[in-house]
């Protein structure tokens, strides 16, 4: 499948932060934002024919976690559209989803953000990532021994009780739709001011879409062994879909690709908060 999708974290109470004469101890840090912008780099390729990121941004993506992961304009998450089945059979609508990791090459494991649940009307058998703690006895519905905290992961056991909330989590498959059915999720982008289309395969780097398609059987109803074949490929990131980025092994005079081909930058759907 390539390289798997980095997933933006902060290291929770681990930073000292100063501000004038105050200290600040057991302060969350940003322990990995992606990659670094064009700013950061020893006399960078900016993309051609005209430079359209500028030096702060950077090329490529990350996913994030919602609990355990600070989006910015700065260093954007990916936005997914996610659609859960529910243990109890049935299943959440179509809304805003993140990723919380990789599975496969078209498969992750993303949480539901369109909307929390609240103790007392959790699903036996589902498996959820806690929002807030409140005053609820999380050990009681499942989540074993020991502290609680935001972004924990569980399986309830009982609908529970009390004041504390959690994001539904659950495996969704990319599918080529604004609205995926149960089980499914998408993630929009777009390439030279195109409308938003929707990826088939995405990494940190590379974006894949539908064209050609040939995952064996793969579908929304029957799923199959990843084949590539047709897909055109672009290169990932959240800030331009203008523009191409030479390919590696390429040489650049000036701003100029002299003997490779360029490939297209894509913007892909991104939360900044």
């Amino acid at each position: 499948m390539g390289r798997a999708l980095k997933i933006q974290k902060n290291s929770i109470g681990s930073g000292t932060t100063v501000t004038g004469t105050v200290t600040a101890y057991n302060q969350n840090i940003l322990t990995d934002a992606g990659y670094p912008p064009f700013s950061a780099l020893t006399n960078p390729a900016y993309n051609t024919p005209v430079q359209t990121l500028d030096p702060a941004q950077f090329l490529g993506v990350v996913g994030g976690d919602p609990t355990e992961s600070t989006p910015s304009a700065t260093y954007p998450e990916i936005a997914a559209v996610v659609n859960l089945s529910l243990a109890d059979g049935t299943s959440t609508t179509a809304g805003a989803g993140r990723i919380v990791r990789q599975k496969g090459s078209h498969k992750f494991l993303v949480v539901y953000t369109a909307s929390s649940t609240s103790a007392g009307s959790f699903i036996v058998g589902q498996a959820y990532k806690v929002l807030s703690v409140g005053n609820t006895d999380w050990n009681a519905v499942g989540h074993g021994e020991g502290n609680i905290n935001p972004g924990d992961e569980f399986t309830a056991t009982a609908v529970g009780s009390g004041t504390g909330t959690a994001y539904p989590i659950g495996q969704c498959v990319l599918a080529n739709t604004a609205s995926p059915a149960a089980g499914f999720m998408s993630i929009a982008y777009s390439t030279g001011d195109s409308s938003a289309v929707y990826a088939s395969y995405i990494t940190n780097k590379w974006v894949r879409d539908w064209n050609g398609m040939t995952y064996a059987t793969y579908a929304d109803s029957n799923l199959g062994v990843n084949v590539q074949s047709g897909e055109n490929q672009y290169v990932a990131n959240f800030f331009t879909d203008e523009g191409n980025v030479t390919v590696s092994g390429g040489e650049m005079v000036g701003s100029v690709s002299t003997d490779n081909p360029t490939i297209q930058l894509a913007q892909i759907a991104s939360v900044t908060s």
